[in-house]
């Protein structure tokens, strides 16, 4: 019925990255899970996973090879031309923005090089633990700390040309964040715990706790998302403590009401996210990393986040993290998946064929553009 292979895409969540070729191994085939596998017996479990197949056989037809992890990596190393390889690719797909969290990988990618390779429009998004990591290396007191985090938080938005922000406390201290460590005593408090006991991540979380409201409210004065990550990660996630709905007791307080939050990823957990984009007037949430890496999941991702949420507040991602492909595997999955999905819906007579364009086109692009002024 649908068929949304022309509609413009903004991928909502990628990451820098400096694509080397490697005629043995291209890694943008290989997902996120299972990457702490070394060697080629763990070339060997990735190659089983259903995204590694279908990534495979999709990026082959385009490079016009076999349909094998080798024959793909040969092909891809002799691009020659890696700006207008991109160039080419996105435009296959209609990708036309990328939001680029440059807190990963650490040390940073040159951005200059990454927009020279990957010529598409590039907004970057400032991630606040790189700076909170420094700050408590360099041990300085709170008067200092909070002056110089701010300062950096401001200067990245209104001088440096970031478009949203990000944190990914859910890896640190986990998203059972406690209000109550809002306050600057609190805050002194919990700096003092931090540098007390370096060496134990869970001794800084009120002090993460505190960065993370100062955030939200930081982001309400200067206009602008602030990205959490919620859901699965790599293995070192606090994993009991990273669905979102954990964040439910604190966005939904008068004092952040106003900051427009983005729930990330939220795999597995996209019916408490839909819930909380349907409760909160200040919630949207993106479902990058499940799309495209859980592949089976894709047309579930798209039916749970419509369950409740307002189709304003869904935004297409990838988690991007090692090359274009990624992106471009992204897009072609999702415009194939919401194509069923909007056929389903519409042969149930819940939506008019014109309302599921229109909620394919907002979903891909349309609420990205909308949200940044693009």
């Amino acid at each position: 019925m649908f068929d949304f292979s022309r509609l413009p895409v903004i991928d909502n969540h990628t990451h820098p990255y400096l694509f080397e070729p490697d005629p043995v191994r291209y890694r943008p085939l290989d997902s996120f899970v299972g990457a702490e596998f070394a060697g080629a017996d763990g070339a060997a479990v990735r190659d089983t996973m259903l995204y590694q197949r279908w990534a495979t056989r999709e990026l082959a037809a385009y490079l016009g090879c076999e349909p094998t992890p080798g024959a793909v990596a040969q092909a891809r190393a002799a691009v020659g031309d890696e700006a207008a390889y991109v160039a080419r690719l996105f435009a296959s797909e209609g990708i036309e923005a990328l939001l680029v969290d440059t807190g990963y990988p650490q040390p940073p990618v040159d951005m200059a090089e990454f927009r020279r390779r990957v010529p598409t429009k590039i907004l970057p998004v400032y991630r606040i633990e790189p700076p909170i990591k420094t700050l408590l290396d360099e041990r300085v007191g709170y008067d200092d700390f909070v002056r110089r985090f701010d300062a950096g938080l401001r200067r990245a938005i209104t001088e440096e040309g970031f478009v949203a922000v990000k944190s990914i406390i859910a890896y640190r201290t986990g998203l059972e964040i406690d209000p109550g460590q809002a306050g600057e005593e609190a805050g002194r408090r919990g700096l003092e715990r931090a540098l007390a006991e370096p060496d134990r991540m869970a001794a800084s979380k009120p002090l993460r706790d505190h960065l993370l409201l100062r955030t939200l409210r930081l982001c309400r004065d200067l206009g602008v998302s602030f990205h959490v990550h919620t859901g699965v990660g790599d293995k070192d996630i606090v994993l009991a403590k990273c669905n979102p709905a954990l964040l439910n007791e604190t966005l939904r307080r008068p004092e952040y009401a106003a900051t427009r939050v983005v729930l990330i990823h939220c795999y597995p957990y996209l019916a408490e996210a839909s819930w909380m984009a349907a409760a909160l007037p200040n919630v949207w949430i993106d479902l990058s990393e499940g799309v495209p890496f859980a592949l089976a999941a894709t047309d579930r991702i798209f039916e749970t986040a419509l369950d409740l949420a307002p189709t304003s507040r869904i935004l297409f991602g990838t988690d991007a993290f090692t090359g274009p492909e990624h992106t471009w595997l992204g897009a072609r999955l999702a415009k194939r998946a919401l194509a069923r999905v909007m056929t389903r819906l519409w042969e149930r007579g819940y939506i008019t064929e014109t309302e599921g364009i229109e909620i394919a086109a907002a979903i891909l692009s349309g609420n990205a553009r909308a949200m940044h002024g693009l």
